[in-house]
């Protein structure tokens, strides 16, 4: 939508944004992002921008991204003379600006609407933007509206009402400010954003920080209970791993940020490396272990799927099916989940899903991501992948008399291939294992990755004196009675000791 603003006024904004920011730096894109807790379903945000192109936009990330300019009202852009351009609607998404040149510093202003609840979204409101009495949550794709695709060092300022704060994983220019600097515009897309009268919990390592931003009464409740589970999650996936998450390139992470909103139901988003959640503080124990299974398992993909990389679709199953095997051992391993919860997710969570996915027995676990159809295929990527890890921990813990195990794998990976561009695929992964393991996994890969049989657990769970029943389609899983010291060895490293 076209809107006309007077010049002047624009000449006084331009005026009192730059002398506001006497350490910007010429050239560089600055933001100024109004809460208001009186109307809390709009921000405010004005910007001064240097054009690359003629072209406006928002983020083109996420399950359905032509949705981002519908919640933008009031657009306008003036060029340094308090001269009104003309913003005229682009039918692909975004806008164009008529009678511009590139390296033009431009004034930008624009409303967003906060109405993303009033229709349904692919995954949940979680990751997209939502109000509650505690403040409002935003993610920088909903957001930002931007201009070119080489844009660096970019500078927010945010002004929130008096008794709100703002959460934002960025590094803060001015210690007890709220403006802060932004490396790109990935990074200006890709996170969440949260301004209200939240809390917010920091657990540090290692210079990496894991940002709790908390809101709620029955959540505040639980904030000694948070720090401990975090804490225990991290310090094991630092253990495992052999350091803290890190990213390629320029984009070092030195901070995960973690929102979590009271709800009376789990949901939980990622977008770049930083997890936006609903958890229940009053809910069952199920209710609970889902909503941390699933901050265990984003978190740890900021090490597989963030610090180790990989080159296409096809090694979903390793990325998210692995992650899954590491997600259970780390809740046990900090005593949340026990045997018994463990036995009870590997059947009713993976293993039915498994068996009654319609692509099992028809299509391979390795092709079953491609084209984004990861969510069609939960089962076989999710669970299959689960399984498959399952069966490669086993054989190398056999194979080499339980000195090595996927463990080993992963730590390997994390030291070659951490922080790199390098990218990691499936022959990769098959020698890294046949390697540690002193085995062959070729036929396994074969038939079970690249072919369509389905996964057999039991040959592998023998290895640790556990027999698995998959009759009546349902995965039981039993002690033997007579263990070797091996198999004892074994089962012990398949949870891992507490």
């Amino acid at each position: 939508m076209k809107h006309i603003l007077l010049g002047n006024l624009l000449i006084l904004f331009s005026l009192s944004f730059a002398w506001s920011h006497p350490t910007f730096s010429e050239g560089v894109d600055e933001y100024q992002v109004t809460f208001d807790n009186s109307s809390p379903n709009t921000i405010h945000v004005k910007a001064l921008i240097t054009l690359e192109d003629s072209l406006l936009y928002m983020s083109q990330n996420g399950p359905v991204p032509e949705r981002w300019p519908r919640y933008i009202r009031n657009i306008g852009v003036t060029n340094q003379d308090g001269k009104t351009l003309e913003v005229i609607d682009n039918e692909a998404g975004g806008w164009i600006l008529r009678g511009v040149n590139s390296g033009q510093r431009l004034f930008l202003h624009y409303d967003m609407s906060v109405d993303h609840e009033s229709e349904s979204w692919p995954g949940g409101i979680d990751g997209v933007a939502y109000i509650r009495d505690w403040g409002v949550m935003t993610s920088g794709r909903a957001l930002f509206v931007m201009n070119g695709r080489h844009k660096n060092d970019i500078r927010i300022r945010f002004e929130v009402p008096d008794g709100w704060s703002i959460s934002a994983p960025w590094r803060v220019l001015n210690e007890g400010s709220h403006t802060y600097s932004v490396p790109n515009l990935t990074e200006l897309q890709e996170t969440f954003l949260f301004a209200g009268t939240q809390s917010e919990l920091l657990v540090e390592r290692e210079g990496f920080t894991l940002k709790f931003v908390l809101g709620g009464p029955e959540v505040l409740k639980e904030q000694a209970r948070f720090e401990a589970v975090a804490s225990g999650v991290m310090d094991y996936y630092i253990d495992l791993m052999g350091g803290v998450p890190r990213l390629p390139g320029d984009n070092q992470t030195e901070q995960c940020m973690v929102i979590i909103s009271q709800s009376d139901r789990v949901d939980g988003e990622v977008i770049g490396q930083h997890i936006s959640m609903f958890m229940d503080p009053g809910g069952d124990q199920m209710n609970q272990l889902m909503g941390w299974f699933m901050f265990a398992h984003e978190f740890f993909h900021l090490w597989n799927g963030k610090s180790l990389r990989f080159t296409t679709s096809q090694t979903d199953w390793f990325k998210e099916g692995v992650s899954n095997y590491y997600t259970i051992k780390a809740l046990n391993q900090i005593g949340f989940a026990n045997e018994h919860l463990v036995f009870m997710i590997l059947n009713n969570l993976f293993y039915q899903r498994y068996i009654t996915d319609t692509g099992l027995g028809n299509m391979a676990p390795a092709e079953a991501a491609e084209g984004f159809s990861k969510d069609n295929h939960w089962g076989l990527i999710y669970g299959g992948g689960l399984f498959a890890g399952i069966a490669m921990d086993m054989e190398i813990r056999h194979k080499t008399g339980n000195r090595a195990s996927l463990d080993d794998v992963m730590r390997n990976f994390y030291r070659e291939y951490g922080g790199s561009d390098q990218t990691i695929d499936s022959n990769d992964i098959l020698a890294k294992v046949n390697q540690i393991g002193n085995t062959d996994f070729s036929e396994f890969m074969k038939s079970y990755i690249n072919g369509t049989d389905p996964i057999l657990l039991a040959p592998y769970m023998r290895y640790a004196g556990i027999e698995a029943d998959t009759s009546a389609n349902q995965l039981r899983l039993h002690h033997l009675q007579d263990k070797t010291d091996l198999q004892s060895d074994i089962w012990s490293g398949f949870l891992g000791a507490h």
